[in-house]
């Protein structure tokens, strides 16, 4: 149980650094998590990436202008939970979507 607890603050970071560019979704890959957790955390992390102007936007609280690593703070201090669930929910709508096809 204090593993999963572990994972899940983990996950809040892994999001934050794709949402502000500091690592590439692309080349984000965590040879822990499971691989449909790792494409949640690249497709929540994309959506969360808005820029103007060169500087980020926070798509959810409409604060900003963040340097990346200002905006990589402001999701990691403020939106930490709201992160977490993010990416759970994606990982159930990734998870639906595979039994489809299958």
């Amino acid at each position: 149980m204090a593993r999963r607890g572990l994972f899940k603050s983990r996950i809040a970071v892994y999001v934050a650094r794709v949402a502000s560019e500091m690592v590439e979704a692309e080349n984000f890959d965590n040879r822990v998590l499971a691989k449909h957790v790792v494409e949640a955390v690249r497709s929540v992390g994309v959506q969360l990436s808005e820029k103007r102007d060169g500087l980020f936007r926070c798509p959810i609280c409409g604060k900003g202008a963040f340097t990346k690593r200002g905006y990589y703070l402001h999701l990691t201090r403020i939106h930490y939970a709201y992160l977490i669930s993010l990416v759970d929910r994606e990982v159930e709508r990734i998870m639906r979507t595979s039994k489809n096809l299958a």
